[in-house]
């Protein structure tokens, strides 16, 4: 018997679905190629996050304090030391100059010429100001109240203008700064009997005025000696109005003049 041709022996064959494979293996392709793009992307947005400049400056709402500590932790002792030396320095102004015309009064006690503790301090302070200022000399004035004799009043104010200028004179002020008068009852500032008043009279004025010291010291003036041999001025005037020369008249003992004598015949 004979096998046409459309009858095929076989065994069991598994029939192979060949296109959905080929579809999952370019998905699977596909796929990694976009995880690769997406990695490469990461990598590179970190790389740059990575050098971007920070901030020199943090914000000064987020200031921290254990930071500020830790500044002042770390300065170093030298610049500590530095920075109290330049706090401890006092800073002066310049002292101004004195006025031109300063008044001062010193106060006694009655028919008294001696100074109190009180007056030997404001004389003291008085005198620092004349020694530093040479330009600057003093007018002290002795006074006194109404009690007493005019005579008597004039003696002990001239007494206590001398204690006054002896106390400068000890503070170490020139003489030549220091000129005294005493004025007595003649200056007195009240004129009733008050304890008040009389007080104010019992005083020692200072004027302090800046004069300058060209004008306080008085320049010495040369003196020639004169020859007692030689003729002065007025010798030479009185000569003149005698109607003689003014010279010496020579001595008969001079061998240069031969003295006539009538007895000789000569």
């Amino acid at each position: 018997m004979q096998k046409g041709p459309s009858q095929v022996s076989s065994g069991n064959i598994t029939p192979a679905v060949m296109g959905p494979q080929k579809e999952t293996k370019d998905i699977v392709i596909l796929s990694g190629l976009v995880l690769l793009l997406a990695g490469l992307s990461a990598v590179a947005w970190i790389y740059s996050g990575t050098n971007e400049p920070k901030a020199l400056t943090s914000s000064p709402d987020k200031v921290d304090p254990a930071s500020v500590s830790d500044i002042f932790k770390k300065a170093s002792p030298l610049n500590q030391a530095e920075a109290s030396t330049t706090n401890s320095t006092p800073v002066t102004a310049p002292a101004a100059p004195p006025a031109d015309i300063i008044h001062s009064d010193i106060y006694f006690e009655v028919g008294r010429k001696g100074l109190t503790d009180e007056a030997k301090a404001q004389l003291s302070a008085q005198g620092d100001l004349l020694k530093q200022q040479q330009d600057y000399a003093v007018l002290i004035q002795g006074y006194t109240d109404q009690q007493g004799s005019e005579r008597y009043n004039k003696q002990l104010g001239m007494k206590r203008a001398e204690t006054v200028k002896a106390e400068l004179l000890k503070a170490g002020v020139a003489e030549h700064q220091m000129k005294v008068v005493s004025l007595g009852e003649e200056g007195v500032l009240c004129v009733d009997n008050s304890d008040v008043c009389r007080h104010l009279n019992r005083r020692v004025h200072l004027e302090i005025r800046k004069i300058g010291q060209e004008h306080l010291v008085i320049p010495a003036v040369a003196t020639t000696a004169v020859d007692p041999a030689e003729p002065t001025i007025e010798q030479n005037a009185s000569g003149q109005a005698d109607g003689s020369t003014g010279n010496v008249p020579p001595s008969s003992s001079d061998p240069a003049i031969t003295t006539f004598d009538p007895a000789s015949g000569s």
